[in-house]
Order: C-alpha cells, then sequence, then structure tokens
C-alpha cells in the first residue's frame, strides 16, 4: 500500500511541475486488488517482484491479506462472498440505496489477445475472488473495436462518468494482455452542510488569478476533528455509517502557504511514515470550517509509474505468466497496461435522513476566552483521503488544484 501512496504523490507532482490545474484522485486499494490478480497468475521473478511491491512476503501472505480483506467487506469465505452484495468489489453498475449513507463501487476486468488461452482455473479465481471477468479480443486485424469495447466497459462500469479510457492507437498488434480497474464513490456526511450557507469566494490556485468557487460552510458551534502540523493542517470529515465494519472518512490536508502543495506532497513522498500522523486528529473547536464544492473524474494509465518505482517484470517480455496462460505462448505474455480512472463528487448533500444523529455528540463550543480558535479554511491547493477508519485503508487520495475543473 505504501507503494501505491507514493504513485499518487507522483501523479501529483507530475501535474504540479507540468504547470496543470488538473485535479488528481486514485485509489490505492484498486490498484491493489488488480495488482493482486496479477500476482496470483505470475510465477519465479515475476512473482518475487510483484510480492515486494505489494509488500507480501510471498503468495500465502498474499492469500492472508485477501482473507483479511474478505472479513472487511463481512464475508465469511468465498462462498459467502460470492452470494453477498459487496461494497467494495462488485459485478455490475454501482451499488445505490437511498438508505445508505455511501455508493462505492470497483470493477476489475482484462482483456488477452485472441491467440492466448487464460487457464481455466485462473478465469474462475478471477471472476469469484475478484469480481474480474476475462474476455478475448483480436488486437491485431480489430485494434479499434476492442478499444471501443475496452471504453464501453468503462462507461458503463461508470454510469457515463469515465469515457474514452482508452485513448486512439492504445492497441496495437503487440498488445497481449490489458487490466483495467474503475471506481466509483459517493459519500454522505454524517453532518450534511446547509446549502442555504454556501458561497462563492476566491480560491487561489498555484498558478493564475484568484478564482470564484462555491465553499461548503459547517456551522461551527459543534467541535470538529483537526490537527495542526509544523507546514500543515489536517481536517476530518467524517461519512455516515454503511454498515456495522465500516467507517470512512474524509481527510482534508491544507499547507499553511497558499502555495506549499509541490513541497508538502514532496515531505509525503520522502517520508512515508509521516502519512501516519494525519490520522490523529482531535475533536476541538474551530472559528472557521470552509471546504470547496468539486466534482471531477481522473484516468491514467498506472504501468508508467509503476515501472519507475522499480515494478518493471511484468511490463517486459520476460514476464513469468505460466500461472495465467496454458500454453508456450506464456514466454511471451506482458502486461500492455494498467488502466485506471476514478470519480469523485464532494457536495452538501447528505441522505434523506438529514437529521441521522449516531455518532453526532451534543457537544457545544464557547465562543469566549483566549487562546484564540483557529480555522481550517481550504482556499488553496489541497491533498485529500478517504479512509476506512478501522482497517486504516485509503480507498482514495488526491488533490484538489483547481475545485472548477471537472
Amino acid at each position: 500500500m505504501e507503494l501505491c501512496m507514493h504513485m499518487a504523490w507522483q501523479l501529483t507532482l507530475n501535474e504540479i511541475n507540468q504547470g496543470c490545474n488538473k485535479n488528481v484522485v486514485m485509489s490505492p486499494i484498486s490498484i491493489g486488488n488488480a495488482l493482486n490478480l496479477l500476482a496470483f497468475a505470475s510465477m519465479g521473478r515475476t512473482l518475487e517482484q510483484l510480492m515486494w511491491f505489494l509488500g507480501a512476503k510471498d503468495l500465502n501472505d498474499l492469500k492472508a491479506k485477501s482473507l483479511l480483506m474478505m472479513w472487511f467487506l463481512g464475508a465469511k469465505d468465498l462462498n459467502d462472498l460470492k452470494a453477498k452484495s459487496l461494497l467494495m468489489i462488485d459485478a455490475g453498475a454501482p451499488i445505490e440505496n437511498n438508505n445508505q449513507g455511501l455508493i462505492l463501487s470497483s470493477l476489475n476486468t482484462l482483456w488477452t489477445n485472441q491467440p492466448f488461452s487464460l487457464k481455466p482455473s485462473f478465469k474462475e479465481f478471477a471472476k469469484t475472488v475478484f469480481k474480474a471477468e476475462a474476455h478475448t479480443l483480436d488486437f491485431v486485424n480489430q485494434a479499434e473495436i476492442a478499444r471501443n469495447e475496452v471504453n464501453l466497459w468503462a462507461t458503463n462500469a461508470t454510469k457515463g462518468l469515465i469515457k474514452e479510457l482508452l485513448p486512439h492507437n492504445a492497441i496495437n498488434k503487440e498488445t497481449i494482455f490489458i487490466l483495467a480497474s474503475a471506481l466509483y464513490f459517493k459519500g454522505a456526511w454524517l453532518n450534511a452542510f446547509d446549502m442555504n450557507m454556501t458561497q462563492h469566494e476566491d480560491f487561489y490556485p498555484l498558478d493564475g488569478k484568484p478564482i470564484r468557487v462555491p465553499f461548503m460552510i459547517a456551522h461551527t458551534r459543534k467541535k470538529h476533528f483537526y490537527q495542526s502540523f509544523k507546514s500543515f493542517k489536517v481536517l476530518k470529515i467524517p461519512y455516515r455509517k454503511e454498515q456495522d465494519k465500516t467507517i470512512f472518512s474524509m481527510y482534508v490536508i491544507l499547507p499553511d502557504k497558499k502555495d506549499g502543495l509541490h513541497d508538502l506532497v514532496q515531505n509525503f513522498n520522502s517520508t512515508p511514515e509521516l502519512l501516519g500522523d494525519c490520522f490523529k486528529v482531535k475533536e476541538v473547536c474551530l472559528s472557521e470550517m470552509w471546504i470547496p464544492k468539486f466534482k471531477f473524474s481522473y484516468k491514467f494509465d498506472a504501468s508508467k509509474i509503476m515501472k519507475n518505482i522499480g515494478l518493471t517484470l511484468p511490463f517486459e517480455m520476460i514476464g513469468d505468466f505460466k500461472g495465467m496462460i496454458d500454453s508456450l505462448e506464456s514466454e511471451k505474455v506482458f502486461v500492455s497496461k494498467i488502466l485506471h480512472g476514478s470519480f469523485i463528487e464532494v457536495n452538501e448533500e447528505g441522505t434523506e435522513a438529514t437529521s441521522f444523529t449516531i455518532f453526532d455528540l451534543p457537544a457545544t463550543c464557547s465562543q469566549y476566552g483566549p487562546p484564540p480558535l483557529p480555522s481550517f479554511v481550504a482556499d488553496h491547493p489541497f491533498i485529500f483521503m478517504i479512509r476506512e477508519e478501522i482497517s486504516g485503508i485509503v480507498f482514495f487520495a488526491g488533490v484538489v488544484l483547481n475545485p472548477l475543473y471537472g
């Protein structure tokens, strides 16, 4: 997971260094799931390298981590996993229920070129555990048809929110194997923002003039989860509880300086253990709490960053995928692309039951006397994370460089 977070920082630094105001969102856990599937298809040095990247000692350790994830999803075993309506891994459209405070869906799909036949055991394993459908296409003679099918999958998987996952000429005669993941998330706050309090104020991007964006403004008569550090501050905003075993929160990590995002991301990138401190927040009174509304999608080829970090063998002709291909052609199989697309929307809305008060402690804040109350006004680029509190798993990580960028 640490190296998957490293990918998020690299994506952010790339966007900033290119002078972009393009927001970033990705899911470390989704990419981890895709690589887990790939690990069970690999052998030899390829497997060893994947184990290193995933932070697993061997396949038994990886299986143990998978069992832990199944417990997290509320499944007792593989049969129970198949029978349940999953929170995180869903073979159809995103889960939607007006009585739920959370919509979260993750899908994995793989495509292989026609001459290559997947082992039945691997296909069954991929479908049963990861809900990953396997497809065969003609990448040589029908490359554009294959590209359109992959893009249609992405569109359907995200209800039209992520389109054109594969650009033109992305598939050619050398393409053997494509593994894609798509995510959709929408949460309802435990304490919804009052839409009547939303107002337009200045947001200061890294480049250019201030822009007017809509800010959600929270009531300050209640305590909020907050912590201040040397060069940044952290705000935790809880989501409504979805299941007995899952509690999600959004963490907003705001640099003190308006142009401090680059240095902050570099700090997290070079010192990964600092991230753990961000989750140690306390309930305090705030004089102000402003968060901009935002809604955007982001897609990228994860294989490029993985190779830069050191995961190279799965993407080379020397990769060993005998656990997936049942023929002599397995020596020629490598991963061509790992495509990842995510969508996130943050606004004032909760669910219909906006008066839901579980975990809403009736704490009040006194507005009198020293010391002055801290404030949290996210009017410049910031980091955000969506984390499951019991497991400590970061489901989404990203940055907002421009709340108006769609």
